[in-house]
């Protein structure tokens, strides 16, 4: 009998978290599991799954109806008491692990980003910490060491960190053909902290004013950070070019990679970045992403959250030491092995197993 697998999630719009799902979901897939997506919302999807891996729909009635949601996730873990509930995003997670209640349904969870801001107020951290606690959550996969030790010793215990797998054929970036741009990708939104990034990129054009800056990614803050550029005078040196699926491909000859986030948990384009060998800056955010595969000066720079001083001289630094940070390039795009989609799925599949071993072998 396949052992069934059932992904929770609102959709798969686009985000990093969505990408590592979908790549995972495939490889189970691949490897003959029973693959299934409960989507909350339906929503257009920026990832490709396999044909052979369903997907069920709901649509959502009013706003705020997460008992609607959990009655919903309840139906498919009653109905499959065989199989494992898989959960990225925080809410989703605990509805899961409710709606699990008076099932034999396993639950493993993953906490990807900083768990002091993924959720709000001390009562939900309270009802977060009881959840995850629980019998009914059987695992919780965590990127980095840092969100593990956020967490009491007892959701530790049931933590394991498994880091984002890295795509497959990615782009080789070479100074032969490196252009003079800086490049960020991500969603316009508060957490990336854009603002920080254009106040240090006008900074850095006053010592290099041939260089552009190009943003991939989409988000609420659009209007606003393109509004921010006229006013810091860069309006003509930076371009906002959306979501797109050929982003490596127009990226990789680019002078760096930026990310300025005020917290994040291990971004993908981050990782891809420095798979590709572009050299790369990343502040130093919580919950310790970056840490995590930037060990500072050798293979990329690592710079205090919310300082545009240190972020200008960091960008300053890889313009004017082509050689040196060509070098921490070369010493990042070991990431590609290391974080292959092999490696890490094979990770995943571990877990799923060690959760589910009453289960009959596929």
């Amino acid at each position: 009998m396949k052992r069934k697998v059932f992904f929770v999630t609102n959709g798969l719009p686009g985000g990093g978290a969505e990408r590592v799902m979908s790549v995972v979901a495939n490889y189970l897939d691949d490897r003959k599991y029973d693959v299934s997506f409960i989507m909350l919302r339906k929503v257009e999807e920026a990832y490709e799954l396999n044909k052979g891996i369903k997907r069920y729909y709901r649509d959502k009635k009013r706003s705020g109806d997460f008992l609607g949601e959990i009655k919903y996730i309840h139906r498919f873990e009653k109905k499959n008491p065989d199989a494992v509930f898989i959960s990225f995003f925080t809410y989703q997670s605990l509805y899961t692990i409710l709606a699990s209640i008076g099932t034999k349904a396993q639950v493993i969870v993953s906490e990807r980003n900083d768990p002091e801001k993924t959720v709000s107020g001390k009562k939900m951290k309270l009802i977060r910490d009881l959840l995850y606690g629980c019998a009914k959550c059987k695992a919780i996969v965590f990127q980095t060491e840092g969100a593990k030790s956020y967490f009491n010793s007892k959701i530790q215990s049931k933590g394991t960190i498994i880091l984002n797998p890295i795509r497959n054929n990615l782009p080789e970036h070479s100074k032969e053909k490196y252009s003079k741009r800086i490049v960020s990708v991500g969603r316009l939104n508060s957490q990336k902290n854009y603002t920080l990034l254009l106040e240090a990129f006008a900074l850095f054009c006053q010592k290099h004013n041939d260089y552009k800056l190009e943003i991939y990614g989409k988000g609420e803050q659009e209007e606003t950070l393109i509004n921010l550029t006229k006013a810091l005078g860069i309006e003509d040196k930076v371009v906002f070019e959306g979501f797109r699926n050929d982003v490596h491909e127009r990226i990789f000859d680019a002078t760096m990679f930026v990310m300025s986030s005020d917290y994040e948990g291990l971004s993908n384009a981050l990782l891809e970045a420095m798979a590709m060998g572009l050299p790369c800056i990343s502040t130093d955010s919580p919950p310790g992403g970056a840490r995590m595969v930037i060990k500072n000066e050798q293979n990329g720079l690592l710079v205090p959250v919310g300082n545009k001083e240190k972020l200008m001289e960091a960008m300053d630094a890889i313009a004017s030491n082509v050689e040196t940070a060509e070098e921490m390039g070369r010493k990042a795009a070991e990431m590609r092995k290391l974080l292959s989609e092999e490696r890490i799925c094979s990770q995943w599949e571990n877990l799923i197993k060690s959760v589910s071993m009453n289960l009959n072998e596929i």
